[in-house]
């Protein structure tokens, strides 16, 4: 396939829309146009929505993973030979595309940015997802790397073991005494829980160790910050990484927040999944991910 063809497609992807995608090629909206539908013409389906943002089609997800790493590959043959040609679509920036949780990103994956910042060669776009979710988007091509929860590698893609984080279940105690019956338990059901997202199962899960399926008011918090913010104010009880605690909690120090002992700690086992066919810039990545993940991350557990 025409790599050209292949290039836009990827960008149609990733930027949204066709304008924004041409504008990166430097070429006009009629010529991006026409390199899509010569390269649906040559597959012989759609491969793109016409919406915006523009989504792949189901033909489309089967193409992209390969799409992208053709892209990848091209961008790092040229860079290594030190040649670019005459071709206008040729970026001196190579573009990694990776799925991270939200936890991972506001945390230790924050030291791997600071490796990447070095890079004057590389730009990191990043997918927020749930660690249960994320290999879903390196199923469906959407990134070539994904912080996952899931050991099992994704058909084309190698799995790397990066260790444990740690989360505990806290509430202020003042959520805690407002939801006790007459004999001073807690009544769960009743308790506020936040979740980060729909797709957020984690306070559910710990929950459900207590006998509880659904609480009767759960709120939804899609932001880290807000999130920990919440629940030390008391809006609702939640899974808090170790690494974000308050300080004192743990120790039975802090003067409202407090761990829930009968719902316990639980160790999410996460790990690095990324494309087998690697490249220079996606081998370096990787290996900043496990710098970052040995020196702020718990060992894995046997």
């Amino acid at each position: 396939m025409n790599t050209d063809h292949l290039r836009a497609f990827v960008l149609a992807v990733d930027e949204g829309t066709f304008e924004a995608a041409a504008a990166l090629l430097r070429i006009s909206g009629s010529a991006f146009s026409q390199r899509i539908k010569a390269l649906e013409k040559e597959v012989g389906q759609v491969l793109l929505t016409r919406t915006i943002p523009v989504q792949p089609t189901e033909s489309g997800e089967q193409l992209l993973r390969i799409a992208r790493q053709t892209v990848l590959l091209e961008d790092e043959a040229r860079r290594s030979l030190g040649f670019r040609g005459s071709s206008v679509n040729f970026r001196p920036t190579i573009t990694l595309v990776v799925a991270i949780n939200a936890d991972s990103l506001a945390s230790w994956f924050i030291r791997v940015l600071q490796e990447a910042a070095t890079w004057d060669d590389v730009e990191i776009r990043v997918h927020a997802e749930d660690q249960q979710h994320t290999d879903e988007l390196l199923r469906n091509g959407t990134v070539a790397a994904a912080v996952t929860e899931n050991p099992a590698p994704v058909t084309g893609c190698r799995s790397e073991p990066l260790g444990v984080i740690r989360y505990w279940p806290v509430a202020s105690s003042e959520l805690l005494d407002r939801h006790r019956d007459d004999n001073g338990a807690v009544v769960w059901q009743q308790v506020p829980q936040i979740d980060y997202s729909i797709r957020d199962s984690t306070q559910r899960t710990a929950l459900s160790r207590l006998g509880v399926s659904t609480p009767t008011v759960t709120h939804l918090l899609p932001s880290v910050q807000a999130y920990n913010a919440a629940v030390g104010y008391g809006v609702g009880w939640g899974m808090i990484p170790e690494q974000m605690l308050p300080s004192g909690v743990l120790s039975g120090e802090h003067p409202d927040l407090v761990v829930i002992p009968e719902i316990g700690a639980e160790d999410i086992q996460l790990h690095w999944q990324h494309w087998s066919t690697t490249t220079g810039a996606l081998d370096r990545l990787t290996a900043a991910v496990h710098r970052a993940a040995a020196r702020e991350l718990s060992p894995l557990t046997p």
